[in-house]
């Protein structure tokens, strides 16, 4: 059944037309006679006669396309009959062009999208707020990019509204801000303080009057629809197929009634389990932190008041059983579990990657006796173990989680302002929450206004603070309500670093060459299911390293416990895991007297390698250039020198190397973009990408400017619903690729480091498409040439130019005045693929054929507010055996770090960090070096500060603030940008772009801080003699350490 939504006018906030949309290409698979209605035009129609998988018209005379519309407005009549779901078979119906033009749509709307819910179709837009005010990850309000040289920034796109202090994150607005109707509400949550006893209810009898709230909510007055959404977590391709294998066998591993939650969604191909989001009275909470009662407060004066008798006595307001109980599933592994298992030796070859899916679990067990019997039979190996215990850690980003909500009531909406690393999947498990029958406010549209996040590291990526934010306008009256956390409260139910416990071998031969890794690692997942699996995931493939590895036999897991829940984080489980091989490799060469960088260069992997997993090395990574440049800085050349020299000052000094090949995006990435011009000449360029302060949004603006000949004056981040428009999908038909309109996955996370090659690759193509489709048509008709193609012009001063001559440059104003005239497209929407390798194909346009590395494409017409889509053809799909490479592309790095220790009480001062980097081509040099100080500041409080203990001992008790979890101070840091001898420094040396970077830069945002702790602890261990393994590396664990 087909349900009526609304569209809002972003520019006033008025409600539109009542109408319901769908593509034209869809058939609607009933028989009867229905209306099409908008602003009084109405004609009846049975049902669409012509057929065609992609219809067009090509009109030769005047080189433009002749397009049809693509929406129908249906209003469901009396006599209409429908089912329930819709058949997307991607056919047309033919229509003249008065019905075009009858048909537009004129909205303002962005971009927008429907989710089937059990009631109906809920509606998802993305938008800006409105004029009033710059919430959105647009830079309409910025200084642009715009720079006498394309492809050069000269500030940050996003940098002076941040400097300024205009409203760009979510925790400065209010509802006045957005002009929603009725006073601004507050939301408080009240956090379960024990997973051992049943909790029963709250007691604000101690509360004043002045500070009592306006509502209380209990879990037991929401229904389960509401209570235990499912959240969405698509994330990596490779994981979620693993978890759907594995779900058949959680029985076993769930021995309470979690387990069937837990068999429930996975075999809804989620494999989640969604507790509730406040526990019902009488229930033992999941988790600490977990909400127990939300609070309404229609006072920001009683809200405060609130706060103030609340806070630190959390005790004082709760009430639980006496008698003890337990929490269910406390323990378990969430889904997937990790096992790689590789067997490369006397020409036997097994791994994840080349085994036989359907059998490589069950073969696992035989490959583990032959790495045993190999063990057995060569006595004269090195067999070296490592422990690595790391903690929690907070991301510390500078904007504790903040937003509004708002219902309403009248047009049905919710409307939530935010700042995350996943609009995607924050909107869908809104809609989800509220898409069922006993939902209690029926939700026709969910809108969403991206703020910039104000920091991330991937602790907004699927926080369970935007299900928190959204709950809250569902008992606010119908009026705005705020739910903002203080830093105390952020610590407390932020997304943190799991932590990890990591165990295992690595075997050498006397030769040098390693021949063996084992590792079972166990991350401490928290409450929630967030990303843990999917750390423990990468970090099964990290615990490789750099290196080129015969055998190896990796388990990792991540488990449910009463802690802070435990996502994603810089790094993503590689700097747990670098920090166990890098530590044993030194280990093994201070044992047999070898040098660390000669044993690190024996052992590295190169093209034509194969990584623990068994995939291929595609990618040129120049470890051994690093290596080199490594041994002949000064840093580690004159170590010795550098220690007799602190020695005769009376410290204690030591240098330490390590290497890291942390990969990037995931086992499979999809992206979309868009590049369009206005009537004026200024282009803008649209993503899925989050800025998240790393600088996305500038790079993404200036890398279409040596093929379009300007920089962008817009860019529009956060476009998640742009692919709603690409009229791609990813619901399978059997065909796959030979489908046109199919994709293995719509977009990537925001957080997999997607900018500099994923992004970069997709905003590029699509204006290569812009450029061929339109740019050359209408240069050629300007200068009255049959046809043009690339080779034929060139950009000069932001002009462009016909390489033989003889013509006028033409300008980008007159370029966009015979586009919008002609009707050619004003710009292209692009999505890319890639796993392994990027899918190709041949796309049509006005200028002639394209081969493209997209795998979608559509243009924008001057008088058409929604893309027209252009069918693939000749697809060249990457193989099938990539699916199980994991991952493909990597950012190498080494660190060097010079450090003292003061004996007496046990304190460590980072004197020097030499940081070398294949970072690629470097799209935008000054974000590469912003990266890299922050990844080192980041890395040393990770590996030398940052603590927090677990359970009520640590910042779930609700104290906890920077007085008592400690982070690097301006102090802490080398701030220099050269070595000197003598002086305190971090130096950044890139290398320089090669032919095998193919013009493509890296995902470099957590290259650096990978290797950099186990660099701080193989120089304790030089200085010292003492291997730290266990972080943070406090004072206590050297003076420990020493005594021992």
């Amino acid at each position: 059944m087909i349900a009526f939504a609304r569209f809002i006018n972003p520019s006033n906030g008025q409600l539109m037309s009542q109408f319901v949309l769908t593509y034209l290409w869809v058939q609607i698979w009933c028989r009867g006679e229905f209306d099409c209605t908008l602003a009084g035009w109405r004609f009846l129609q049975r049902k669409c006669l012509y057929k065609s998988t992609y219809t067009k018209a090509y009109v030769n005379d005047t080189r433009r396309w002749h397009s049809y519309p693509l929406h129908l407005v249906f209003v469901q009549s009396d006599r209409l009959k429908c089912p329930k779901s819709l058949h997307f078979i991607g056919e047309r119906c033919a229509m003249n062009d008065t019905t075009f033009q009858n048909l537009h749509i004129s909205s303002s709307i962005k971009r927008r999208r429907f989710l089937q819910g059990a009631a109906g179709l809920i509606a998802v837009t993305v938008l800006g707020p409105p004029m009033r005010a710059t919430a959105s990850q647009s830079s309409s309000n910025s200084t642009g990019v715009q720079t006498p040289v394309p492809g050069v920034a000269s500030e940050r796109i996003d940098g002076r509204a941040k400097v300024t202090g205009q409203k760009v994150f979510a925790r400065d607005f209010n509802s006045a801000d957005m002009g929603w109707a009725g006073d601004q509400w507050y939301a408080l949550y009240l956090p379960a303080l024990t997973t051992e006893h049943k909790f029963l209810n709250v007691d604000l009898s101690y509360l004043p009057d002045d500070a009592k709230p306006k509502r209380v909510v209990l879990g037991n007055q929401l229904k389960s629809a509401v209570r235990s959404a499912p959240l969405a977590r698509y994330r990596d391709l490779q994981v979620e197929a693993e978890a759907i294998d594995q779900h058949k066998g959680l029985t076993e591993l769930f021995k309470t009634p979690l387990a069937a939650s837990v068999q429930a969604f996975a075999s809804k191909g989620s494999s989640s389990v969604e507790f509730d989001v406040i526990v019902k009275p009488g229930n033992v909470p999941n988790f600490l932190g977990q909400a127990v009662a939300l609070l309404m407060f229609d006072k920001r004066e009683t809200y405060r008041a609130a706060k103030r008798y609340m806070q630190f006595n959390d005790a004082s307001f709760q009430v639980y059983a006496l008698d003890d109980a337990s929490s269910q599933g406390m323990g378990a592994p969430w889904s997937p579990q990790t096992t790689y298992v590789k067997y490369f030796e006397d020409s036997e070859t097994f791994s994840y990657a080349t085994a036989d899916p359907t059998t490589y679990q069950q073969n696992v067990p035989t490959y583990r006796d032959k790495i045993n019997q190999y063990l057995a039979q060569n006595p004269d190996l090195i067999r070296q173990p490592f422990t690595v215990d790391t903690q929690a850690m907070d991301p510390m980003f500078m904007e504790p989680e903040s937003g509004l909500a708002y219902y309403d009531t009248k047009s049905q909406s919710l409307s939530l302002v935010l700042g995350t690393q996943s609009p995607d999947g924050d909107v869908s498990s809104a809609a989800s929450m509220f898409s069922g029958a006993d939902s209690p406010i029926v939700v026709k549209e969910v809108v969403l206004h991206s703020c910039y996040p104000g920091g991330g590291f991937g602790g907004r990526d699927s926080s369970p603070f935007s299900q928190l934010l959204a709950l809250t306008a569902a008992f606010s009256d119908g009026v705005p309500v705020k739910l903002a956390h203080d830093r105390f409260e952020q610590f407390r139910y932020g997304l943190k670093r799991p932590g990890a416990a990591i165990k295992g071998e690595l075997v050498a031969g006397p030769d040098m060459k390693l021949r063996l890794v084992e590792a079972t690692m166990n991350f401490n997942g928290g409450g929630l299911r967030n990303l843990s699996p999917y750390v423990a995931n990468l970090a099964a493939l990290c615990v490789g390293g750099s290196y080129e590895l015969p055998m190896a036999n990796v388990f990792a897991q991540s488990k449910h416990t009463q802690d802070i829940t435990g996502g994603s984080q810089r790094g993503f489980g590689g700097p747990e895991a670098f920090l166990a091989i890098e530590t044993a490799l030194d280990d093994i060469a201070a044992f047999k007297g070898w040098d660390p960088i000669a044993l690190r260069r024996a052992n590295i992997t190169d093209t034509g390698g194969r990584t623990i997993v068994g995939g291929p090395i595609d990618q040129e990574l120049r470890l051994a250039e690093i290596l080199d440049r490594a041994e002949a800085h000064a840093l580690w050349a004159d170590r010795e020198k550098i220690k007799a020299d602190y020695a005769a000052r009376g410290l204690t000094y030591g240098t330490g190397i390590a290497l890291s090949m942390q990969a990037y995006g995931t086992s499979g990435d999809g992206m979309v973009a868009a590049v369009l011009v206005d009537p004026d000449g200024k282009l803008t360029v649209q993503s899925d990408a989050v800025d998240m302060g790393n600088g996305s949004a500038t790079t993404l603006g200036v890398v279409i400017g040596p093929i379009l000949g300007a920089n962008a004056s817009d860019v529009d981040m956060g476009g998640y619903l742009l692919f709603g428009q690409t009229g791609l999908t990813t619901k399978s038909n059997g065909s796959d690729w030979n489908n046109p309109h199919w994709t293995a996955k719509g977009v990537g996370s925001s957080s997999a480091c997607l900018t500099g090659l994923h992004q970069v690759h997709t905003v590029q193509q699509t204006a290569l498409a812009f450029m061929q489709a339109s740019i050359l048509p209408a240069a050629a008709a300007i200068w009255g040439l049959q046809d043009l193609g690339l080779d034929d012009v060139k950009w000069d001063n932001g002009r462009l130019a016909f390489v033989n001559g003889g013509t006028e440059p033409i300008t980008w104003a007159d370029l966009a005045k015979l586009i919008y005239s002609k009707g050619l497209p004003r710009g292209a929407l692009g999505h890319a693929f890639i796993q392994g390798s990027w899918v190709e194909a041949d796309f049509a346009g006005p200028g002639g054929s394209m081969h493209l590395q997209l795998d979608g494409l559509s243009f924008y017409l001057p008088n058409a507010k929604d893309p027209t889509f252009v069918g693939r053809t000749n697809t060249k799909p990457p193989p099938a055996i990539a699916q199980r490479y994991s991952r493909y592309v990597w950012a190498p790095c080494a660190n060097v770090i010079g450090l003292t220790v003061d004996k007496a009480n046990g304190s460590v001062k980072i004197e020097n960090v030499l940081s070398i980097l294949n970072a690629g081509r470097l799209l935008v040099p000054q974000l590469v070096s912003g990266q890299s100080q922050g990844g080192i500041a980041m890395a040393i409080g990770y590996a030398l500060m940052e603590d927090m203990p677990n359970g009520m001992a640590g910042p779930a008790d609700g104290t906890w603030n920077l007085n008592r979890y400690h982070v690097p101070r301006w102090s802490d840091v080398p701030l220099n940008t050269a070595y000197e001898a003598g002086k305190r420094a971090q130096e950044l040396v890139t290398l320089p772009e090669s032919a095998g970077d193919r013009g493509a830069g890296r995902g470099i945002a957590e290259a650096v801080m990978c290797s950099v702790a186990p660099a701080i602890s193989n120089a304790l261990h030089d200085a010292l003699g003492r291997r730290y393994t266990s972080l943070p590396i406090t004072p206590a664990k050297i003076l420990e350490g020493l005594r021992a």
